[in-house]
């Protein structure tokens, strides 16, 4: 009576093993299930390698642009500073440009802050443009000074017609005894704006106090057009 019975929980046993074999067959697929390393799952993702920099990637660029209130900034540099005003080749050169100082130039009282007009006249068959600050250097002995930029005016573009002529403005701190150190410049060094060449103007002033290190000196240049 015994091996009937032994022999159905072994007939059971082989039919269970079998199923379980199927099964565990069908559930693998003949694949890993796993994510490869160009699957977006893999990384999380989805993006391109790599980060970009602090500042996005961009390159920032100084402004020029004017905040206002009558006070200076930036360091001189000697160097007109233009942003290329009009079509290629139409900006004013130097060579085309007749320079002065304009009459009536200097400080009105003793004390106050002198201002010095300096007038370019363009000298050529044809219009010229210019939009910007000119480099300007104040020079005597062995110190060259080149002034700051004032923010009183912003730049504007400004086109000057054959015999026309534009201005700018240099405001200078007279010296007095006590103050710091004393400057008497012997010439005025211009560059208009997007040139490399320059033009000497002298300078028939009085001494100024030297602030070449100075954040907001009292002696810097206005915008081309500034009067």
């Amino acid at each position: 009576m015994s091996r009937p019975h032994t022999a159905r929980l072994t007939t059971l046993a082989l039919l269970t093993a079998g199923l379980t074999l199927a099964l565990t067959a069908c559930g693998t697929g003949g694949g890993s299930g796993t994510a490869t390393p160009d699957s977006p799952s893999a990384t999380g993702t989805g993006s391109p390698s790599g980060s970009p920099g602090a500042d996005g990637g961009r390159t920032m660029a100084p402004s020029g642009g004017s905040s206002g209130g009558g006070t200076n900034t930036g360091a001189g540099t000697g160097a007109g500073t233009g942003t290329g005003a009009g079509p290629a080749g139409s900006h004013c050169l130097t060579s085309q440009l007749a320079f002065a100082v304009a009459p009536g130039s200097g400080a009105r009282s003793e004390g106050s802050q002198g201002a010095i007009t300096v007038t370019l006249t363009n000298r050529a068959a044809k219009p010229c443009a210019m939009r910007g600050y000119p480099g300007v250097d104040l020079v005597g002995g062995a110190t060259r000074w080149s002034l700051t930029r004032g923010t009183a005016e912003s730049p504007a573009t400004v086109t000057v017609r054959p015999g026309a002529t534009t201005t700018f403005t240099l405001f200078y701190l007279p010296f007095h005894s006590g103050d710091g150190k004393e400057f008497t410049p012997k010439e005025i060094v211009v560059t208009p704006p997007d040139e490399t060449h320059s033009h000497t103007l002298p300078w028939t002033f009085s001494a100024v106090l030297l602030q070449d290190g100075a954040t907001h000196p009292g002696t810097y240049i206005g915008p081309i057009g500034s009067k």
